[in-house]
């Protein structure tokens, strides 16, 4: 079973991206700037019914 964590880009410039947690994945990144953040949130959109 593989692992994955967050990954926020440097200065914030883009999406956070979902990576496999190994060294390969994750030494390049980190040495650029990237760091571990929590998962986005995902949305969901409510609808209420308003119909009597």
């Amino acid at each position: 079973m593989s692992e994955y964590v967050w990954l926020a880009p440097p200065f914030g410039q883009g999406e956070p991206q979902q990576v496999e947690a190994n060294p390969e994945n994750l030494i390049p990144r980190m040495v650029a700037g990237w760091a571990q953040c929590e998962p986005p949130a995902m949305h969901e959109e409510i609808t209420e019914d308003v119909h009597d």
